[in-house]
């Protein structure tokens, strides 16, 4: 017969996606290897540029309170307390937190006298850490200039040390100061709008979900080598059934990961994909063009072993070039030259317009197109050449 049968496609695709969770293997691959990666990118390079500040402070100083909640205020920071110097400083060294500020334990009491107080900055020999001593001298400037109107004042007799600084701090916000005009040149930074977990997220979708599609080429092989396709095309079963069937079962692997890390990142993560229909066509296109190529790898494999190394490599080396490894950003201009080729950076470019400049579908109509085109020309290759692989 050469009718397409819609009930055998759905039963060869469901045997083949069944194949693939049922090897305890590939689980680990599928679900546990993409979130260790996810949480490790977002704890190590995300955020929204916020650094952590370790606070050493004394309960119950309302200076020393005073100095956090207008260190809090700052852009640029998420505060962590810590118990003590000791706890800080191996924080520091590990990396939990970027910098540190130790406040002496009756910061308060030394505020109202004529000495020095010392406030103690914790932080690494890095030009980025030491960048954030910038913010909290600041911090510690706005406070300092209150201190020292009360001292004075205290000093000439002119009341007491928190008379007059309750004073000062009242008259602060109608003293004349220096206006700042800030103006952004060159571009937007490319991680703009993108939450802690984002990026990772993205490109380690695209990652895996080509990856384990590359690990079910290896079944194609195994079905080609038993000799099951050819007993199938016996019984009353057309070649384009198993065909399209084939190719459905490498879909719904490629799509149960994609869907695995999407649901995933938003639910625990709260990661934002952007335009759901237009994040959905991308996604489901990207499944067909990592279907597309493992049904090509498959076809041309003679042994499982060889189809395993050609899906690795493909997968990594594809992945790299098309920035799902390092940023399109940061490659110099001909590597980003040479991702243009590559599936993985249409769809990366896709996702940063949805998720960053909150477009739609019609701001990535482009990218849909070029996905499009590939998953057709794989797709129409790979079924070629499996035809012929299981008709002899």
């Amino acid at each position: 017969m050469s009718a397409l049968d819609l009930r055998k496609v759905a039963s060869i695709a469901w045997t083949n996606l069944l194949r693939q969770v049922r090897d305890r293997g590939n689980l680990f691959f599928i679900f546990i290897l993409p979130t260790i990666i996810i949480v490790a990118l977002g704890l190590q390079f995300g955020g929204s540029g916020y650094a952590r500040l370790g606070v050493v402070a004394p309960d119950g100083d309302s200076a020393a309170q005073a100095l956090v909640a207008r260190l809090g205020e700052e852009s640029v920071f998420v505060l962590r307390d810590f118990p003590d110097e000791a706890a800080l400083l191996a924080a520091v060294e590990r990396g939990t937190v970027e910098a540190g500020i130790v406040l002496p334990d009756d910061y308060g009491a030394q505020l109202t006298g004529s000495d020095l107080v010392e406030i103690r900055f914790l932080g690494t020999t890095e030009a980025v850490t030491q960048g954030y001593r910038a913010p909290v001298e600041a911090a510690v400037a706005e406070q300092a200039t209150l201190v020292v109107a009360a001292r004075t004042a205290a000093q000439v007799k002119a009341g007491t040390y928190d008379a007059a600084h309750e004073v000062a701090a009242a008259r602060r916000p109608a003293v004349a100061g220096i206006a700042v005009d800030v103006e952004r040149v060159g571009e937007e930074f490319m991680f703009e709008g993108f939450g802690q977990f984002t990026y990772g997220a993205q490109t380690q979708l695209l990652l895996f979900t080509f990856l384990t599609s590359m690990t079910a080429a290896g079944q194609l092989v195994q079905t080609k080598r038993f000799g099951v396709s050819r007993r199938m095309v016996s019984t009353p079963t057309s070649v384009s059934t198993i065909v399209v069937g084939e190719t459905a079962g490498r879909f719904l692997v490629a799509l149960l990961q994609a869907l695995f890390v999407v649901v995933l990142t938003a639910t625990v993560f709260g990661v934002s994909w952007g335009d759901p229909i237009a994040a959905g066509v991308i996604i489901l296109l990207f499944c067909l063009v990592g279907a597309g190529v493992a049904m090509l790898i498959g076809a041309i494999s003679e042994n499982a072993e060889q189809a395993s190394s050609l899906g690795v490599f493909a997968g990594l080396a594809l992945g790299a070039l098309g920035g799902a490894m390092v940023p399109l950003g940061f490659m110099p201009e001909i590597m980003q030259t040479i991702a243009k080729a590559i599936p993985h950076s249409w769809a990366i470019t896709a996702f940063g317009s949805l998720i960053r400049d909150g477009g739609g579908i019609d701001t990535v109509l482009l990218n849909i197109a070029v996905l499009a085109g590939y998953a057709v020309v794989l797709l129409g290759l790979a079924s070629w050449r499996f035809r012929r692989a299981i008709t002899g």
